[in-house]
């Protein structure tokens, strides 16, 4: 049996990713450009330096993309708003096949690192999820069924869009509040450093080698992170929340989270059910490896 060969893509707002895949997602090539910030034409000259070349290597079978936005899967159009905002509005499924004559099945970015742990990660076992990417904003996905839930508009699982909290009569969105972003932010504030002098690993660090400034805020945003948390548990009750992000590869993260739901349920009598909280193990490429997935399932 011939093996397959796929071209599959990452786009994010500062770097495209892109590899060549087997059926199996082993990976056969690999490598990155910078995102065009300019239009949308120059995306496909990029990627046309990407195409072209591997095509003399290899015979591909398809394009598999995960995307920033909501992407309408059916359709091939990504909606919503990004750093890139020329890729919301084109169909990429058209113009992929008009350009390459090639297949090309598209999906979130959050919800391609849900089908990553789907599929070869922490949730191969699971029949019902949530996964919460955590980095300068706050991003998911639900699972159902081993389904992605997409919703009516195609914001399943935007997490980071619950209102958490207000802040000088305006209201305060749990991205404010727990993204690792929020967390340089409260340190910034607290020692009265520029938000650029700093970074979430030297707010960790700092912390844990005994600033107590710091430890504070540390300890606040993990409080407000399982609050977050608690209330997923409660509002969709999934078997398991999978945590994602750089911050995900703290190797003491599932432990203070836990301390601190522990707490809430103590002072919440009626709440007795824990949230089972779980690690991403697909890794860097999980974006890669979940495009994949969501073709190779809408194309069989």
């Amino acid at each position: 049996m011939t093996t397959q060969h796929f071209l599959v893509l990452d786009i994010g707002g500062s770097a495209v990713k892109y590899a060549v895949m087997d059926s199996a997602a082993t990976l056969l090539r690999k490598g990155k450009f910078t995102s065009p910030k300019a239009s949308l034409d120059d995306f496909w000259l990029a990627l046309d330096r990407v195409v072209l070349p591997l095509r003399q290597q290899y015979t591909l079978s398809g394009i598999a993309i995960s995307a920033c936005g909501a992407v309408d899967c059916n359709s091939g159009v990504i909606h919503g708003a990004s750093a890139l905002p020329y890729i919301h509005g084109p169909n990429f499924k058209s113009i992929i096949y008009e350009r390459y004559q090639l297949p090309a099945e598209l999906e979130n970015d959050a919800c391609c690192a849900a089908l990553a742990e789907l599929w070869q990660g922490s949730a191969q076992h699971i029949t019902n999820c949530c996964l919460m990417v955590i980095g300068s904003g706050i991003g998911g996905a639900i699972v159902n069924n081993r389904q992605i839930q997409h919703g009516h508009q195609l914001y399943g699982g935007e997490f980071g869009y619950m209102i958490t909290g207000e802040k000088n009569g305006r209201p305060v969105t749990f991205s404010d509040m727990a993204s690792t972003r929020a967390l340089v932010e409260m340190a910034a504030e607290k020692i009265d450093v520029e938000e650029e002098s700093l970074n979430g690993k030297m707010v960790f660090d700092a912390a844990d080698n005994g600033d107590v400034r710091l430890e504070a805020v540390v300890e606040q945003w993990f409080r407000t992170l399982a609050t977050g948390l608690f209330n997923i548990q409660y509002c969709i009750d999934p078997e398991t929340i999978i945590l994602g992000g750089a911050v995900s590869e703290r190797p003491d993260l599932l432990e203070h989270l836990n301390r601190h739901l522990d707490e809430l349920i103590q002072v919440i009598p009626i709440a007795s059910i824990k949230p089972k909280l779980a690690t991403c193990q697909a890794g860097n490429d999980a974006n890669l490896i979940g495009a994949l997935f969501h073709f190779l399932q809408r194309q069989a």
